[in-house]
């Protein structure tokens, strides 16, 4: 919802930041290893991880390559991410990219709806791109989810965050134009969120201003609960992948 304009805010700083340190879910292995398969990444090769946010990307991938860059342009984010050897964490943005150097493959997680997209495609100095979005926005998948936040915010909560049919389609092509052959993939894999995880990885979407007061959180998690008819809530992820190997 940061950066959702139909009313929950923008910003990733303060709590916030932590809670997608704790709750955002990232990558499980079978991901990672096809994301390194479709780009033919080894050991020797230099990866920009563009919109790292506490590294939910960079890690893993830091397994299967020489060194990663992890730009985000929020400190908080960054004050999160693990010590790793080989991963160097960078305050920057995309706008940066032509001075960042040459990699041998760019990735953007569930972050390029924040970014100039043409821009970075036509700048970035790299033979191999990869456009990830880690599923769809949990309000969209499901119409409890949804009410929740709708009533909560008291306002139409409608952001895809560019995972929707529509923005790939527009990040392919801009792909295209900038000289690349791009390709979509998939791959799913299931997540299951008790409700407090569901609360902190929706309040990890949120701003500052935005996020439910501390006295208030018991019961936002109380009405999670209650439109689930549940303790728990099973994600089912769609992994969707534009890559230029």
């Amino acid at each position: 919802m940061s950066g959702d304009k139909s009313g929950t805010g923008l910003g990733f700083s303060g709590e916030v930041a932590d809670f997608y340190a704790r709750f955002r879910p990232g990558y499980p292995p079978p991901v990672i290893d096809a994301l390194v398969g479709k780009l033919g990444l080894t050991r020797d090769h230099v990866v920009l991880d563009l919109g790292c946010g506490t590294g939910q990307l960079a890690a893993p991938l830091s397994r299967h390559v020489r060194r990663v860059l992890a730009v985000d342009p929020e400190p908080d984010m960054l004050a999160h991410a693990p010590a790793l050897p080989n991963v160097d964490w960078h305050l920057g943005s995309d706008a940066d990219v032509a001075e960042l150097g040459r990699f041998d493959a760019v990735v953007v997680g569930q972050a390029l709806h924040w970014m100039d997209h043409e821009r970075l495609f036509r700048q970035a100095r790299t033979e191999k791109f990869a456009i990830i979005a880690n599923g769809t926005p949990l309000w969209r998948q499901h119409p409890a989810i949804r009410r929740v936040l709708q009533d909560w915010f008291h306002t139409p909560i409608t952001a895809d965050c560019g995972t929707d049919a529509v923005a790939r389609q527009r990040y392919a092509d801009a792909l295209s134009r900038a000289g690349f052959t791009p390709h979509e993939w998939t791959i799913g894999y299931t997540h299951q969120h008790t409700v407090e995880e569901l609360a902190g990885s929706l309040f990890s979407a949120m701003s500052p201003d935005t996020l439910p007061k501390s006295h208030e959180r018991p019961l936002f998690r109380e009405k999670l609960q209650r439109a689930l008819r549940s303790d728990t809530y099973v994600e089912p992820v769609t992994v969707t992948v534009i890559s230029t190997p």
